[in-house]
């Protein structure tokens, strides 16, 4: 039994293919306000027993319970339509904590009422707020049915339209992300923790990662006897309640130490959280998502809510601090540029990233690089920012989203079109963090990708309605996401050629693909391989397409039985001739190389088998007469195509060949690109490729 990953199961995509049948339009009945059904909301969470029906959905919902291995099967059951997502599952934990908290005993059935009237109003609420997107839907419809013009992206780019997936959408972030990078993260401010809150951020990790673990590690030894007890989620509460001490062994810390840091994620004694009167009001259960029970114990019913505060509130309490706050910001810079650069150093070697690069015109300061990768003739431009989603923007607030996403994202990209112009400006010089000189090669594309360090809500919805941007054939468009992704993106597509060739596809789709995360589309790509016919304007990926990656992410970084790669891009070409020679390039810094790359990757499978056969059979000839042996493979209607020679001709006489062949391949087939690849006829692996690039 896992924690699952918060995948959004509520579908709240907003765009244009929103059905329409079944909403309330003029002249029906005025369905209630969002603030009245918030308000019977807490009254239900103040009803005796409720902490008992909490339970029951924590297990319900917070839960994967699966046997033997973890699979994307058994993950599956995180997007499910009725789970209460956890923004859901926070909002009921601190409406709750606003009133005295009855813990005695409750009956099954009462429990079993409390959650299906806590199910009923989720669902109200669910329905006002996103109400707006049906509303301007509908309005954008009859402007065009008026003869207006109305483009797609101005209808959703509301606050109204955006509150729904803002607090619907699925989480960024894997749970184990937030343990993982909060000590990256403050290890910088582990002096101030020390002195003001009594423990290290590594003592602050060991205690919240026991308390999130611990409930998961009592329900797993309870299930098996208890499946066919129809009451025994209902009665689970207990299995939450922890021990001080039991706390303190897990984590092996001392009590005082673990007391320290479970004193700094408790919510005061209830009642309290008197400033959540509405739905995007300050929820203290974010916070402090853990609760006291009467007889000392601490009661933690949501992991992930414990882990994300730990990655996100130590920077408020230093904030707090006047004396502190410039030193905690500066951190908090660093962090970001520092886990991007170093996940990145990972993939492409650290020689080809680089970190704080300073761009001059003479003696005059132009702009500054965070991260800046360069591979062949290809760059990635990543600035790197750290600003949040304030409270009023979560509201709805039209000028205060606007102004947080202009100050976390549009200035980055701004930032980062200026730094891809510059390095196409052969007059400006480049200086490394050290100040010393950096030579930057001729580039043919350049890939912008703006990363913000918080989880930060409907980010790719955002994106895809406020951005301004421009892109050209070198500039492309741009990539805007989080650490999170920069973090799954390395660990899955784990060589040069493997994360630049998703990048490029990914940003050529720019304005087709609808989707509310990042991790969906890359979910979607290594289960099918992302590819979008040109008939197609728009495609919708469902965020249930992260499934397999979820899986795989879960296996890697928490330990559990199963398959660490998802199958798919990665697995099922891996033994073929394609698949060889893929693994053999993919780390190689040559430009014909990485463009061959990119073509064969876009391959399907019967492509994959036609190819793997070609290569078989010239390598198979070449072993038998020694002689050279060729073969010629036409790609996109023509548009570009592949020779291979198996030779055992010395390098300097095969190469003029090919050359040769390829010159001739190219005309005859007018083809705007033509690539040629010299094996060995002993394994049928690359030796070298060549590229012709020219009209």
């Amino acid at each position: 039994m896992r924690p699952p990953h918060p995948g959004s199961d509520k579908q709240s995509a907003p765009g244009p293919s929103v059905p329409l049948e079944g909403l309330p339009v003029n002249g029906e009945k005025a369905a209630r306000s969002e603030q009245a059904v918030f308000d019977d909301l807490e009254t239900l969470c103040a009803t005796s027993g409720f902490v008992h029906a909490l339970a029951a959905i924590a297990v319900r919902d917070n839960m994967i319970v699966y046997a033997g291995a973890m699979t994307p099967a058994a993950m599956a059951a995180s997007y499910a339509r009725e789970r209460t997502v956890r923004t859901e599952f926070t909002t009921l934990l601190g409406l709750m904590i606003k009133h005295p908290v009855d813990f005695s005993a409750a009956d099954p059935k009462v429990v079993d009422d409390l959650v299906t009237r806590a199910s009923t109003l989720l669902e109200e609420l669910h329905d006002r707020l996103r109400q707006p997107m049906f509303d301007a839907i509908i309005g954008g419809m009859r402007a065009r049915e008026a003869g207006l013009e109305v483009p797609a992206e101005t209808i959703f780019a509301r606050g109204d339209v955006l509150r729904e997936p803002i607090f619907y959408g699925g989480e960024s972030a894997y749970s184990f992300q937030f343990l993982e990078l909060a000590l990256e993260r403050y290890t910088p401010d582990d002096g101030w923790l020390r002195a003001n809150k009594g423990f290290g951020i590594a003592e602050a990790h060991a205690v919240a990662r026991a308390t999130g673990r611990l409930p998961t590690t009592r329900l797993s030894r309870l299930l098996p006897g208890r499946r066919k007890d129809p009451d025994w989620a209902r009665n689970a509460l207990d299995a939450f309640a922890l021990t001080l001490e039991e706390i303190a062994a897990e984590a092996r810390v001392g009590t005082d130490v673990a007391q320290d840091v479970l004193d700094a994620f408790t919510a005061p004694a209830s009642p309290t959280n008197a400033e959540f009167k509405a739905l995007g009001d300050f929820n203290l259960a974010a916070a402090c998502p853990l609760v006291r029970t009467p007889d000392g114990r601490y009661l933690s019913l949501q992991s992930y809510g414990l882990y994300e505060s730990l990655y996100d509130s130590p920077f408020y309490w230093m904030h707090a601090d006047a004396g502190y706050r410039a030193e905690a910001s500066k951190h908090r810079g660093a962090f970001t540029e520092d886990f991007v650069a170093r996940r990145l150093a990972e993939v492409f070697g650290p020689a080809r990233v680089h970190r704080g690069v300073a761009i001059k015109r003479g003696t005059k300061h132009v702009t500054d690089i965070d991260v800046l990768v360069t591979f062949a003739d290809r760059a990635i431009v990543l600035p790197c920012k750290s600003k949040k989603l304030t409270l009023a923007a979560r509201k709805g607030n039209d000028l205060q989203l606007r102004s947080d996403f202009k100050k976390s994202v549009q200035d980055a990209y701004d930032q980062a079109r200026v730094s891809a112009d510059s390095l196409l400006d052969p007059s400006l010089t480049f200086l490394d963090a050290q100040g010393a000189p950096l030579a930057v090669s001729k580039l043919r594309t350049i890939y912008p990708v703006c990363v913000v360090s918080d989880s930060y809500p409907a980010l790719t919805v955002q994106a895809r309605s406020f951005l301004t941007h421009t892109a050209d054939e070198i500039v492309r468009p741009p990539i805007v996401t989080d650490v999170f992704l920069i973090d799954v993106m390395a660990e899955m597509l784990s060589s040069p050629l493997r994360l630049l060739s998703y990048i490029d596809r990914r940003v050529s789709y720019t304005g087709r693909l609808n989707s509310m995360n990042e991790h969906a589309i890359l979910g979607f790509h290594l289960s099918q391989n992302l590819w979008l016919e040109e008939e197609y304007s728009m495609a919708m990926i469902d965020d249930t397409c992260a499934t397999d990656l979820d899986a795989a992410m879960t296996v890697r970084r928490e330990g559990v039985p199963g398959s660490p790669t998802p199958d798919g891009v990665l697995t099922r070409f891996a033994r073929t001739p394609v698949g060889r020679i893929l693994a053999a390039i993919e780390h190689r810094e040559s430009v014909a190389e990485v463009d061959l790359g990119f073509l064969l990757l876009t391959l399907g499978e019967t492509a994959v088998k036609d190819l793997g056969k070609g290569l078989e059979a010239v390598a198979a000839r070449t072993r038998k007469d020694g002689r050279t042996h060729d073969f010629t493979h036409i790609f996109a209607e023509g548009e570009a195509g592949l020779t291979v020679h198996c030779s055992s001709l010395p390098n300097a006489e095969a190469i003029p060949e090919l050359r040769r062949h390829c010159e001739n391949r190219k005309y005859i087939h007018r083809a705007g690109a033509w690539h040629g690849l010299l094996v060995r006829a002993e394994d049928g692996l690359p030796k070298l490729g060549i590229e012709l690039r020219f009209p």
